[in-house]
């Protein structure tokens, strides 16, 4: 493969493999609700996908760091770049907990994935850092300060998907540590939030760069990772004396699901009225609705709000268009990049 068609796959595409697992997570979720097992086996084939797109593309962008050799220290000097590597956690987490779902869990899978349950902690936590310590460190580019850089600290938040599994499973000491892990991430992505996040929105609200205005999706995902988070924590009872009362845990998320509404709502105006066209930072509207949609019916089950099933619907409608859109956007990239490159190439030749 020429090196300019390797040069196009950079972390950023890894939006479009967990934005699969987002869709995947909804059918399981519409299949939990209804009983219908044709859901299931769209979830499942979904999930598939999902991970079949991932290792494709992980074998593309791998392939251009080893051909970029020294030039892939530009990739890593990108602060927008450098936040879309924690996409490949947040993969391992949302991806392994789909498959104990859909495949169950044995001994040999349960020992593998408790050591991808650490890999993707500890990557998650080394982007988080290397991101804190370019943030301090660069000559910071405005059109750097959009909310993908908030993707480093949700990633070690996602471990809530994958540890409740393991929990079950092992119990014991080790249910702790991971416990006591996932306690941990949350502290880690809710206070990088509030003080990354508020860069990015400073960012947003300064440069109104058009090309990223997707990205305003994931405080979405954030707030709905917090109260997934909660329900988790609540639900696994005290573990070495750590542990939250179901009806703080109920209270909060509620008030965390308004502030969802009222960021989607937000979203969509700009949606309709400033399209994102031919940009792939339009996958960065999967994920968040995918989490979106999990809190939500997290709160219909614990508060007994029936009401909440049309707002779920409204949400998976709107994931399947937009992992749809994203398909569209992602033809449009490639189109307009393979155009530009055969031009180079005849103005060379001429």
């Amino acid at each position: 493969m020429k090196s300019s068609t390797l040069n196009l796959f950079g972390s950023e595409w890894f939006g479009i493999s967990i934005s699969t697992l987002a869709l995947a997570q909804v059918y399981i979720l519409i299949f939990g609700i209804t009983d219908i097992y044709a859901f299931h086996e769209v979830a499942e084939a979904v999930m598939i996908l999902g991970w079949s797109i991932f290792a494709l593309i992980f074998i593309l962008w791998g392939a251009r760091a080893i051909k970029a050799g020294e030039k892939i220290i530009s990739h890593w000097d990108n602060l927008t770049r450098l936040s879309f590597l924690a996409l490949i956690p947040i993969v391992g987490f949302v991806g392994n907990y789909q498959l104990i779902y859909f495949f169950h869990i044995s001994a040999i899978a349960a020992e593998l994935s408790l050591a991808n349950f650490y890999f993707e902690y500890f990557l998650a936590l080394m982007l988080g850092v290397l991101l804190g310590y370019r943030l301090y460190t660069k000559e910071i580019n405005p059109r750097e300060m959009n909310y993908a850089i908030v993707i480093p600290p949700l990633a070690i938040g996602t471990s809530v998907f994958l540890a409740p599994e393991l929990m079950s499973y092992y119990g014991g000491v080790e249910s702790q540590y991971l416990f006591f892990f996932v306690v941990m991430g949350l502290g880690i992505f809710f206070f990088l939030y509030i003080f990354i996040g508020s860069l990015a929105l400073s960012g947003h609200v300064a440069t109104k760069m058009h090309d990223v205005l997707p990205t305003t999706m994931l405080p979405v995902g954030i707030a709905s990772l917090i109260v997934i988070n909660l329900f988790m924590l609540s639900g696994s009872g005290i573990v070495d004396h750590l542990g939250i009362g179901q009806t703080t845990v109920n209270l909060l998320s509620v008030m965390l699901w308004g502030f969802e509404v009222w960021n989607f709502l937000v979203v969509t105006i700009i949606i309709f009225t400033r399209p994102s066209k031919g940009s792939l930072s339009v996958w960065a509207y999967g994920f968040p609705l995918g989490l979106f949609a999990t809190s939500t019916i997290k709160i219909m089950d614990i508060t007994g709000f029936g009401g909440l099933i049309w707002a779920f619907t409204v949400i998976a409608v709107a994931l399947n268009a937009f992992w749809i859109y994203g398909w569209i956007n992602t033809a449009s990239f490639l189109r307009e990049k393979f155009k530009g490159t055969k031009a180079r190439d005849r103005a060379k030749r001429s």
